[in-house]
């Protein structure tokens, strides 16, 4: 029997997100629904099949089909069929390569596929696409859709649960960068302890790259790989970092001072937290993307800041089970509404060239009352350099930096 390998979702958890799914379909006039997914991306198949694809050196690809009525498909790399299998309730799997174009022109030929939605599509390998389209008629109306979008950034409270823990795990983290950071400590160093407490704590896999990013670093890049820069009293140190528990992603942040910091970043460290707190105080179900964003950027101007918010997005970013998700848009001149039980991480980031670089974020569920966080680090604006024992060995062979 299928779905043997994951049993913490009922199978009526993905019966209830495939009925939902549909009415959307019908609501917006598609009679199929293509919805793709990588390893990277994984949230589309996963919501509706439990099946993510495989990490590896090959573009391992998935796919569900979700017609209307009748059974939906799953398509996976075809020597990972059997493996899908273990992982869907889905009764009906096939190698994609192999039978997605045939699936397809079975339903075009049928004369029930008037409109096919893809749902994905900003990430859909082109090989899939061509193969889309050499499979489907003019006649037949292909484009995007954001029906899933929608959806799955609604979390149930089984989905809620597995974010909870990987928030934790995050915490766990940013704690172990923490208790080692010592003068003369690499970047690289301190990601490396972030990772060994997550995943010797629980964590699966890493949501995505961790960053570490110290003094001049901190203030230059947005996004930021760890390098080999020593970390320095007077620095700020920005912190961004998250792992995957069952699937599902924590995304945090946290920007703190390194012993005595200048006034100018004392200033910026002090604003960032203060914008944050405010957008995080204001938020509520029935706000627009574009009103939830009003708060923090209030505070960001009258000290003089503009938020550093990256792909001109605003305040916040969706996330569940891919670290970045889709919806909700939360930013200037975004409709979207936010919605009881949608999940996203809430940030501030501040970079200053020559004075230094902070982001506070956390992953939040807005609740009715408000937004819940699920990542829990305490806020603050200083850590001490005085030294103590080091405590996660994965640094430098083990031994203590004093």
């Amino acid at each position: 029997m299928p779905y043997s390998v994951m049993h913490d979702f009922p199978v009526s958890e993905f019966h209830d997100r495939v009925r939902r799914t549909r009415e959307a379909m019908a609501a917006d006039g598609l009679d199929l629904l293509l919805a793709w997914s990588d390893s990277y991306r994984m949230s589309n198949v996963r919501w509706l099949s439990n099946y993510r694809a495989f990490d590896g050196v090959f573009p391992y690809p998935a796919m569900v089909a979700l017609p209307l009525k009748g059974e939906p498909i799953l398509f996976a790399e075809g020597s990972l069929v059997s493996t899908a299998v273990g992982w869907t309730w889905m009764s009906d799997v096939r190698g994609i390569r192999q039978e997605l174009g045939n699936v397809l022109t079975e339903y075009a030929a049928s004369g029930d596929v008037k409109r096919i939605g893809i749902a994905g599509y900003k990430y859909l390998a082109a090989e899939f696409l061509d193969t889309i389209r050499g499979a489907v008629p003019d006649t037949i109306e292909v484009g995007r859709t954001r029906i899933l979008d929608y959806l799955k950034s609604i979390k149930s409270e089984i989905e809620i649960r597995n974010m909870k823990v990987a928030g934790r795990l995050a915490d766990i983290g940013i704690e172990a960068v923490r208790l080692n950071a010592y003068e003369g400590v690499t970047e690289r160093e301190l990601v490396r302890a972030a990772y060994t407490s997550m995943f010797a704590n629980g964590a699966d896999t890493a949501s995505f790259d961790i960053m570490v990013q110290t003094g001049e670093n901190s203030a230059n890049y947005f996004l930021a790989r760890p390098t080999d820069r020593k970390l320095q009293r007077g620095d700020t140190i920005l912190i961004d970092m998250g792992c995957r528990y069952n699937g599902y992603s924590s995304d945090m942040a946290r920007g703190v001072a390194f012993g005595e910091v200048s006034a100018d970043a004392q200033r910026m460290l002090d604003t960032c937290l203060e914008a944050w707190e405010s957008g995080m105080k204001a938020l509520r179900p029935g706000m627009t993307g574009a009103e939830a964003d009003v708060a923090a950027n209030e505070v960001l101007s009258a000290a003089g800041y503009t938020h550093d918010s990256g792909e001109g997005r605003g305040c916040a970013h969706g996330t569940g089970m891919d670290p970045e998700e889709e919806v909700p848009v939360i930013g200037p001149g975004s409709e979207w509404v936010l919605t009881v039980n949608q999940s996203f991480a809430f940030e501030i980031t501040l970079l200053i060239p020559g004075v230094g670089g902070t982001r506070i974020e956390d992953t939040v569920i807005l609740r009715s009352d408000g937004p819940e966080s699920l990542t829990n680090y305490r806020y603050t604006n200083a850590w001490d350099w005085v030294a103590r024992p080091n405590t996660f060995p994965a640094i430098a062979g083990g031994e203590e930096r004093r």
